[in-house]
C-alpha cells in the first residue's frame, strides 16, 4: 500500500503540477490566517499577526522544503536535467553531430557483430524449454561413431531423456506440385529434412495447421519409394509456395520421384533444429532410408539430439548414456576397451552446429575486439572535444557554483549530457549494425546454399546496446566532467577562459591522443598481418588454372543405379553440354573440387604384400576432367572416352602424391587393385601434377581418378570452361541437363575462383572486417591529432608570435609543430607495439607462412600512422607559420 501511494503521488506531481502547487498555497494559505487569527486574538494589530504568521511559517524556503521530500523529486530532476542538456547540445550542433556520427559508428559497428554472435550462439531455438535440449556427441578412440541401430539400443534403454532424436540432415531435392488440370509445378532446390518420428514431440512444437509426426508414421523401414509417405510443412514454404492455403493439408505432392501427402505446418518462425539451415519440409527418417543405412552397425549418417529430463543435469545424463555406451559398444565387438568411449552432452539450445559456429566464432570474437578498440578511439575522440568544450563553459560552470550548486550534481548534470549523446549514438547506431549486419550476412552467407540465421534485433541485441550506450557514456564524459568541474572561481566569473588549467588540459588531451594511436596500431598489424597472409595463400602454385572455368553443383537420386545406366546419362549430358556454342570443354565428377567432401578407398598391390592397409582418396570423374580445370599430365595420358565405359579395361590417372608414395620406382604401368582384395584391377595410365584440391592451406595428398563408368556416383558436380559469361552459360547447360534427365538438378553455379575463394571463407571475413575497422580507426586518430594539435597551436599563439618576432621563420614553426606531433604519435607506437605483440597471437590460427611478430608488417603499420600524424599536423603548423606577430602580441 505505501508503495502503491508513493506512486500516486509521484503521478500527479509530475503530471499534475499546477494542481499540487495550488493545493500546497492553499495549505501555506490556511496556515497563514490560522496563525494570523491567533497572534490578533493575543492583541497584535493585523499587519503584525499578518508578519509574525508569515515569519513563522518560514515563506519560501518552507515550500522549497516541502518540494525537496515530494514524491517522484528526484525523477523530477532528471526530467528537467535532461531538459536542460538538451538545451545545451542544441547551441553546439557541429559538436553534437560530430559526437553523435562518432558513436553511431562504433556503436553500430559493435551492435552488427553482436547481432551475429547472437545469431550464432545466444539466440534460442523457438521451441519449448530450448535449454533442456542437448546434442549428443560419441567421443573416443577410432573408431568413435553411434550407429543407427545403437541409437535405437541406447533409446530404449535410457533413462535419462524424454527422446532421442536422430537427423540425417537436410538435402535440397525438386519438388513437384500436382495441378488439378494435369502437370504440375516444379520447384527446385527444395530443403527436405529427414528426422525420426519423435523429432517433433522432443522439440515440444505444436502445428500451425494439420499435425506433425506420429510414431507410427517412422516405423516402416525403406517403404517411401514403394508406398509413399507423408510430409510436413515449414511455415515459411507454406506462405511461399501456398500463400497459406489450408487446402493443402491432405494434398499429396512429389519429393524427387516419391509421393507424399502434406499431414501439417509447422509453427511460425521455426525452421529445424540445425543452425544455419532453415527446411523447408520434414519426412520420416525410417521410410525414407535404405535398410543397408538402418541397420548399418559400422557406420553411421546421423546426428542426435535430445531432452534432458526435468531434474537431470547434463553430467548426470552423460554419465549415465556413457555406461549404456560402452556396454553396447561390448556387445557389439567394436572396441575391447570400452572405457575409452564416452557420450559428451553439448547444449543445444541455439541449434546443433555442423560447421557455420565452429567456422565463423572465433573470428567474430577477435572482430568484437576489433571495433571495441574502435569504440575506445571514437570516445577517447569525443573526449578530447568535451575537453575543450570544458574551458568554454567555464563561466557557466563557475556560476552555477558560485550559487551553490554541488560539485556532483554538477558532474551528474554534465554525465546526463553524455549518456543523451550515447543514446542518441545508439538509436543511430542500431540503424547502421542492422545495414553492417546484411553487409555481413553476404559475406557469410553467401558461399553455402542456402544457410540463413535469424539477425532481428531481439532483447538480448536492445540490452547489448543499452549495456554499450551508458558505459561509452561513462568513459568518455567522467574524466572531462570532473575536470570542467574543477576550476577557479575568480577567472570563471570574469568569463576568462584561463579558469581551466589549460596545461593540465593539453596533457590529458595528448595522453587520449597516444591511446589512440595506440590502439589504432593494434589494428592496422592485424590487417597487416591478414593481408599478407592471403596474399601468400593465392600466391600458391593451385596446380590447376580456375580461370574461365564455371562449376555446377549437382544434386539428384537415380532412379536407375545400374553403372550402365548411369554412365549411360553421364556421356549423354556430356555430349549435350559440350555441343553448346561457346563451351570449350566440360567434364562430370562425383565430388567437387574445393568442397568439404573427401572420399577414400581401399586399395591393394599386387605383388607388394597385404601387411599394410593401403587407403587413399578418389573421385571418379570423365574423360576431359584434367583440361577442363587446367591440370598438368606429367607423365603417361589422361583418362580418355574409351576408357569411360562399364565393359572398358581399367585406367586410373594418379596424381604426383600418390606416386611418389606407393610406386616410388615408377607408377606408369602398374595396376593396383581398387577396393580392397581381391578389387577391380586398374591399371595406372598417367601422373597428373599435384593440385590443391580441398582448400589453399591443405597440402596435396595421394588421390586417385577413376573413369565415371568405373565408379559411378551421383553426379555433384559439372565444370565447364568457357570464355561465356556464367549468365549466359547457366540456361543452356541447365536445359541441356533437364533434356538428358529430368532427376539432374542444379543446386549452385559459380565461378570456379569463386569456390576457391569459399575455402578461405574466415579468413576472408577477418581480413575484410579488419581493413575496414582500421582504415576507420585510423581517420579517427587522425581527427583526434588534429583536434589536439589544432587547439595547442591556437592556445600558443602568442608564444609563436614572440618566436616569430625574435627571428623565427615560417618553415622551422612548421618543422617544430610537426616534429612535436610525430613524437606524440611516436609516443603511441611506443605503447602499442607491446599490445600488438600480445595481441597478434590471437591472429596465429589465420596466418599461412607467417608469425605474428612479421616485422615487416609492423614497420609498414608504424610508418603509415606517422605518415597519417603529419597529414593530420599539415593544416595546423600553416595556420602556426602564418601568425602574425605582432598582432599574436597583442591578442595575448
Amino acid at each position: 500500500m505505501r508503495h502503491r501511494s508513493r506512486l500516486i503521488h509521484a503521478w500527479r506531481n509530475l503530471l499534475h503540477k499546477s494542481a499540487v502547487e495550488r493545493e500546497l498555497d492553499d495549505e501555506l494559505r490556511a496556515a497563514e490566517e490560522t496563525l494570523r487569527d491567533r497572534y490578533a486574538s493575543q492583541g497584535m494589530s493585523d499587519a503584525d499577526a499578518r508578519r509574525a504568521a508569515r515569519l513563522a511559517l518560514g515563506g519560501e524556503p518552507v515550500q522549497d522544503a516541502v518540494r525537496d521530500v515530494r514524491a517522484g523529486v528526484r525523477l523530477e530532476m532528471l526530467l528537467g536535467d535532461l531538459r536542460y542538456a538538451v538545451r545545451a547540445l542544441r547551441k553546439s550542433p557541429a559538436f553534437t553531430a560530430a559526437a553523435v556520427l562518432s558513436l553511431a559508428l562504433g556503436i553500430g559497428a559493435n551492435a552488427a557483430i553482436f547481432t551475429f554472435i547472437n545469431a550464432l550462439a545466444l539466440s534460442p531455438l523457438p521451441v519449448r524449454d530450448p535449454s533442456a535440449l542437448v546434442e549428443i556427441a560419441p567421443r573416443g578412440s577410432d573408431p568413435a561413431f553411434l550407429s543407427f541401430p545403437m541409437h535405437r539400443d541406447l533409446a530404449a534403454r535410457q533413462q535419462a531423456l524424454t527422446g532421442i532424436v536422430a537427423t540425417a540432415g537436410e538435402t535440397p531435392v525438386r519438388v513437384t506440385v500436382p495441378a488439378a488440370s494435369g502437370g504440375g509445378a516444379e520447384i527446385d532446390n527444395v530443403r527436405i529434412s529427414f528426422v525420426t518420428g519423435n523429432y517433433f514431440s522432443v522439440l515440444g512444437l505444436a502445428p500451425a495447421a494439420g499435425r506433425l509426426f506420429l510414431p507410427e508414421d517412422d516405423r516402416v523401414p525403406a517403404s517411401a519409394e514403394q508406398a509413399g509417405s507423408i510430409v510436413v510443412l515449414s511455415d515459411a514454404f507454406w506462405q511461399r509456395q501456398f500463400a497459406r492455403d489450408p487446402s493443402v493439408i491432405g494434398r499429396t505432392i512429389l519429393i524427387g520421384r516419391t509421393a507424399a501427402r502434406v499431414v501439417g505446418v509447422t509453427p511460425p518462425g521455426f525452421a529445424g533444429e540445425v543452425l544455419g539451415n532453415a527446411a523447408d519440409g520434414w519426412v520420416p527418417l525410417t521410410a525414407w532410408s535404405s535398410l543397408d543405412e538402418l541397420e548399418n552397425r559400422r557406420g553411421t549418417f546421423t546426428a542426435f539430439f535430445g531432452r534432458l529430463k526435468s531434474g537431470i543435469a547434463p553430467a548426470e545424463a552423460a554419465a549415465q548414456l556413457t555406461v549404456l555406451f560402452r556396454q553396447l559398444r561390448v556387445e557389439e565387438g567394436i572396441q575391447k576397451t570400452p572405457e575409452q568411449a564416452s557420450i559428451e552432452l553439448l547444449p543445444a539450445a541455439a541449434g546443433l552446429d555442423f560447421s557455420l559456429r565452429r567456422t565463423y566464432m572465433k573470428p567474430l570474437l577477435i572482430v568484437m575486439g576489433m571495433v571495441a578498440l574502435v569504440l575506445l578511439i571514437a570516445c577517447a575522440n569525443i573526449a578530447n572535444l568535451l575537453l575543450a568544450r570544458s574551458a568554454a563553459r567555464a563561466g557557466e560552470i563557475g556560476v552555477r557554483l558560485a550559487l551553490g550548486c554541488s560539485r556532483a550534481r554538477l558532474v551528474g548534470q554534465l554525465l546526463i549530457e553524455s549518456l543523451l549523446l550515447a543514446s542518441a549514438g545508439a538509436a543511430a547506431g542500431l540503424l547502421i549494425s542492422q545495414l553492417a549486419a546484411r553487409s555481413l550476412a553476404r559475406m557469410i552467407l553467401g558461399g553455402p546454399v542456402g544457410l540463413k540465421l535469424r539477425l532481428d534485433p531481439d532483447i538480448r541485441v536492445f540490452a547489448f546496446l543499452a549495456v554499450l550506450a551508458i558505459a561509452t557514456a561513462v568513459i568518455f564524459g567522467l574524466v572531462p566532467a570532473l575536470r570542467a568541474t574543477r576550476l577557479d572561481l575568480a577567472p570563471a566569473l570574469k568569463g576568462a577562459g584561463r579558469a581551466i588549467r589549460q596545461p593540465a588540459r593539453q596533457r590529458a588531451g595528448r595522453v587520449l591522443v597516444a591511446a589512440q594511436v595506440a590502439l589504432s596500431l593494434l589494428l592496422l598489424v592485424g590487417a597487416g598481418l591478414l593481408v599478407r597472409s592471403v596474399q601468400k595463400l593465392y600466391a600458391q602454385d593451385l596446380g590447376f588454372s580456375p580461370q574461365n572455368v564455371i562449376v555446377f553443383s549437382l544434386a539428384g537420386s537415380p532412379s536407375n543405379r545400374q553403372p550402365e545406366a548411369m554412365a549411360a546419362v553421364e556421356r549423354a549430358a556430356r555430349e549435350r553440354v559440350l555441343a553448346i556454342p561457346g563451351v570449350q570443354s566440360a567434364s562430370f565428377s562425383g565430388m567437387l573440387i574445393f568442397s568439404p567432401s573427401d572420399i577414400g578407398a581401399p586399395f591393394s598391390i599386387p605383388g607388394a604384400g597385404a601387411s599394410e592397409r593401403l587407403t587413399a582418396r578418389y573421385n571418379s570423374v570423365s574423360p576431359g576432367y584434367f583440361d577442363t580445370l587446367g591440370m598438368t599430365m606429367l607423365e603417361g595420358r589422361a583418362l580418355r572416352d574409351e576408357d569411360n565405359h562399364v565393359s572398358a579395361a581399367g585406367a586410373v590417372v594418379v596424381n604426383e602424391s600418390f606416386a611418389r608414395r606407393f610406386f616410388p620406382g615408377g607408377a606408369v604401368g602398374r595396376t593396383i587393385r581398387f577396393g580392397g582384395q581381391p578389387g577391380r584391377p586398374l591399371q595406372i595410365v598417367g601422373i597428373v601434377r599435384d593440385a590443391k584440391y580441398n582448400s589453399l592451406r591443405t597440402a596435396a595428398k595421394p588421390l586417385m581418378f577413376v573413369p565415371y563408368a568405373k565408379m559411378t556416383r551421383t553426379l555433384r558436380s559439372l565444370e565447364v570452361r568457357s570464355t561465356m559469361p556464367m549468365a549466359s552459360l547457366a540456361g543452356p547447360v541447365r536445359e541441356a541437363l533437364s533434356s538428358v534427365s529430368k532427376e539432374l538438378m542444379i543446386r549452385q553455379v559459380l565461378p570456379l575462383t569463386e569456390q576457391v575463394d569459399h575455402s578461405l571463407s574466415a579468413e576472408r571475413l577477418l581480413l575484410r572486417l579488419c581493413a575496414m575497422f582500421a582504415a576507420l580507426a585510423l581517420l579517427l586518430a587522425c581527427i583526434g591529432l588534429y583536434g589536439v594539435v589544432a587547439y595547442s597551436v591556437a592556445h600558443r599563439t602568442a608564444e609563436i608570435g614572440v618566436r616569430v618576432a625574435l627571428g623565427a621563420t615560417p618553415s622551422s614553426v612548421m618543422r617544430g609543430i610537426v616534429r612535436e606531433t610525430l613524437l606524440l604519435a611516436g609516443a603511441g607506437i611506443a605503447l602499442g607495439i607491446p599490445a600488438a605483440l600480445a595481441a597478434g597471437r590471437l591472429l596465429t590460427s589465420f596466418l599461412y607462412g607467417m608469425t605474428p611478430r612479421d616485422p615487416a608488417t609492423f614497420a609498414v603499420s608504424a610508418a603509415t600512422l606517422l605518415a597519417a600524424a603529419a597529414v593530420a599536423a599539415a593544416l595546423p603548423a600553416r595556420r602556426a607559420a602564418s601568425v602574425d606577430p605582432a598582432a599574436a602580441l597583442r591578442s595575448g
